[in-house]
């Protein structure tokens, strides 16, 4: 399925009042994977921005969160990114990675941080939409971003734009696959929305 094609189903699947009303989930959090070919990377901001503006004109309200830039803010606010950036070339690997992940750790910073943007949204959202998670690997997974944000946030649909494959089997469990090379670890408590009929 093309990315546009894809795209279109999670528009109709997101516009959805059983979407929308969280129903049918089994006693499941509200967190689907809108997975997508990763060759088709150049042309995701394009759709997700169409997909958004769509939702929006349907009159969804939909907080829109790049997790990247939600990070880049992170390490902007602790004072010390020029300075460590500078550091950068003198610097081992694993010492930047640290330094530079723990700012952004999902338990303690990044997901308290998604949970607040979408709290301060006004009017409050009915969708959270959330992307470029895969820039930020392998400072952070998107399994733990997803099961440390599940205390925090679970009233409302969050759907993630995952670059790779969201793979499930009843023998062998859930996986989401990063890039569709790396598996991002288990994870059995999100639905992928493009198996979702539109109702």
């Amino acid at each position: 399925m093309t990315l546009t094609a894809r795209f279109e189903h999670a528009y109709r699947v997101m516009t959805s009042p059983r979407f929308l009303n969280m129903e049918g989930l089994g006693n499941e959090v509200p967190y689907f994977i809108l997975p997508y070919a990763p060759s088709d990377e150049p042309a995701l901001a394009d759709e997700r921005r169409r997909l958004v503006n769509r939702l929006r004109t349907a009159g969804i309200a939909v907080c829109d969160i790049d997790l990247w830039a939600l990070a880049c803010t992170l390490w902007q606010e602790t004072g010390q990114w020029e300075q460590l950036l500078e550091a950068e070339p003198g610097l081992t690997k694993d010492v930047f990675g640290e330094a530079v992940g723990n700012v952004i750790s999902p338990g303690g910073y990044l997901s308290p941080a998604i949970a607040r943007t979408v709290d301060d949204q006004d009017p409050p959202p009915q969708v959270v939409l959330l992307s470029n998670v895969g820039r930020l690997f392998p400072l952070v997974r998107s399994h733990t971003i997803l099961n440390t944000l599940q205390p925090l946030l679970s009233n409302v649909p969050v759907v993630l734009v995952f670059p790779g494959s969201y793979r499930q089997s009843p023998t062998q469990g859930s996986s989401l696959v990063l890039f569709d090379r790396m598996t991002d670890d288990d994870y059995y408590r999100a639905f992928d929305l493009m198996d979702l009929e539109v109702s």
